[in-house]
């Protein structure tokens, strides 16, 4: 899929906040809006190449927003929208959940918004979150890379809808093409750790995916063994 229709060649100035960023364009230097809240410590190093996308919005405080940063000879996308339209036009092919004949995003329940409904050909619905991984450790993608008190809700929700008829599922994007496996990032969030293992204890599916990210798209390369 696409996710930077119109990518422009930039460099890593400084990391402002963990939403901003400054990049050098052609010589001038300019704000960039990073969508992603995780820390992204290793990607956001000055001089580090980087793909922006320009906004005409004269309204926004940003002249762009970051896409992907250049790491160990790959493009990794820091866009954590991107692995959310992945999910759903790869759920909606049925090439991760089997057959599907509808993809519904960010479907409430109660106090809490899940990023996919899935409903296949006999009404059987399931419900997906879908979590952005940037981190790669010796080959095994981590997630979080800072600690998520919403991740930790979400699964807590999962765990409650075990009797409501849902199927239930997390999956974790790996937006980068190095990881051979994936598993939670106990030293940066034992809280979220302990509750994807109580989740996958009470019926959830786990599953990971890594992609591929070149300068405007992504795709996915298969499922990445997933350890808890």
């Amino acid at each position: 899929m696409i996710y930077c229709d119109k990518p422009v060649d930039a460099f890593v100035v400084k990391k402002i906040n963990r939403f901003l960023c400054e990049v050098s364009i052609n010589g001038a230097n300019v704000l960039a809006h990073i969508p992603n809240s995780g820390r992204l410590t290793e990607l956001m190093t000055p001089g580090r190449k980087a793909i922006v996308s320009k906004s005409d919005n004269p309204d926004r405080k940003t002249a762009c927003t970051l896409r992907s940063v250049w790491y160990n000879r790959r493009w990794v996308c820091v866009d954590s929208t991107t692995p959310n339209a992945l999910a759903a036009e790869l759920c909606g092919s049925g090439r991760l959940f089997g057959n599907c004949a509808d993809v519904k995003r960010e479907h409430t329940i109660g106090r809490h918004r899940f990023d996919l409904l899935l409903t296949d050909g006999n009404g059987k619905k399931t419900l997906v979150e879908v979590k952005s991984v940037t981190l790669v450790e010796n080959k095994i993608a981590l997630f979080p890379d800072a600690p998520t008190k919403r991740g930790v809700a979400h699964l807590n929700a999962l765990i409650k809808l075990t009797s409501d008829g849902y199927k239930r599922a997390i999956l974790f994007v790996i937006l980068r093409s190095d990881a051979k496996s994936f598993r939670p990032n106990v030293k940066t969030d034992s809280e979220f750790t302990e509750a994807l293992k109580r989740s996958k204890e009470a019926g959830v599916l786990v599953k990971a995916i890594r992609c591929r990210v070149g300068r405007r798209s992504v795709t996915s390369m298969g499922h990445a063994r997933v350890v808890l």
